[in-house]
């Protein structure tokens, strides 16, 4: 039996990438300031940063609280239990992932450090390299007839 059609990945990869990110744009920023000027950190700037958190989150809570309704699977070192089509799931086949690029961006703003928006960047990129294309993987081969349709409705990201 292919390793895909057991589980995406042997360990909760995605939350540690995610994790470490947050952690290591910290490390940088606090060892190695690369913010913009006082100027440019307006009140808009911290506030959209606060809102994109605050959406990613409502997002994460929603996505959850869809897996949850569904008793569908949420981890990603665990098999697959069903392709959800519904909630977040409709506008982004990745609603999870999408919302922690969110959070790191956000942070970016919010606390005016350019470490984080580079950080949600390299994320974005970290994450459809080592996550979405290996669960990508493990949707086709347990679920093919549903994942091809699923994949022609709905985008990766948004």
């Amino acid at each position: 039996m292919s390793d895909f059609k057991q589980r995406p990945n042997k360990h909760p990869l995605p939350p540690m990438l995610t994790v470490g990110t947050l952690v290591v744009c910290l490390g940088l920023d606090y060892f190695l300031p690369l913010g913009w000027e006082p100027e440019q950190v307006t009140q808009f700037m911290r506030g959209s940063g606060l809102l994109l958190i605050v959406v990613a989150l409502a997002l994460d809570v929603w996505t959850l609280m869809t897996f949850r309704r569904f008793k569908a699977n949420f981890r990603p070192d665990r098999a697959a239990t069903t392709i959800l089509m519904t909630g977040p799931f409709a506008h982004s086949r990745n609603p999870i992932y999408l919302a922690n690029v969110l959070l790191v961006a956000g942070f970016g703003f919010a606390l005016g450090s350019r470490w984080f928006v580079f950080g949600a960047v390299v994320l974005f990129f970290l994450l459809g390299e080592m996550a979405i294309k290996r669960e990508e993987k493990h949707l086709e081969a347990n679920f093919p007839e549903a994942w091809a349709e699923y994949k022609q409705r709905v985008r990766r990201w948004i």
